[in-house]
């Protein structure tokens, strides 16, 4: 049976894992789009019990912080619907928003990555949903939430923390 090839775009940052270091950096599609003006790189090394962000922004500025694992509490998780139509209407075609951190021990959450992309569809209205039923049937979602919870358990699972709602989404 022939499968059409999927036409959601999920912005999820490159994952690679190498040795004892797991490496997660600025998608290339994100840094084409801003003409590498912007980019991130988290390098966990489970040997050295380190977590580096590294960050450019503006092309030159660049800044780069490391924590070690004592000083992280949990990884922290969470959702928002990114649609900005979605407060004017009882049905849409969601925006998902997956965003990975770290809280530290002190409290402050570091925000490490956004997991974004093409959500599914909502009826929140009187109708039912059968009602939307094109809408169902032509429905696409991308890849971002199975993606941002891997990297949320590899991130809890090599720095030995648990996982936490983080604080900047509302879900």
């Amino acid at each position: 049976m022939f499968a059409a090839p999927s036409l959601t775009i999920s912005v999820c940052p490159q994952i690679q894992a190498e040795g004892d270091k797991l490496t997660a950096s600025t998608s290339g599609f994100i840094r084409i789009l801003n003409l590498g003006s912007f980019s991130r790189r988290v390098v966990v090394d489970r040997v050295a019990r380190t977590v580096t962000v590294a960050q450019r922004s503006a092309w030159l500025l660049q800044r780069e912080r490391v924590l070690s694992f004592a000083e992280i509490a949990a990884v922290t998780y969470g959702y928002d619907d990114a649609n900005p139509f979605s407060v004017f209407s009882t049905t849409h075609d969601s925006v998902d928003r997956y965003v990975v951190g770290l809280l530290l021990v002190g409290g402050e959450e570091v925000r490490l990555f956004s997991f974004v992309g093409d959500g599914s569809f909502t009826n929140e209205g009187p109708l039912p949903d059968w009602w939307y039923w094109e809408e169902y049937v032509l429905d696409r979602t991308g890849s971002q939430e199975r993606e941002s919870r891997l990297f949320v358990q590899l991130l809890s699972k090599m720095i030995g923390v648990t996982i936490a709602p983080s604080s900047q989404t509302r879900e």
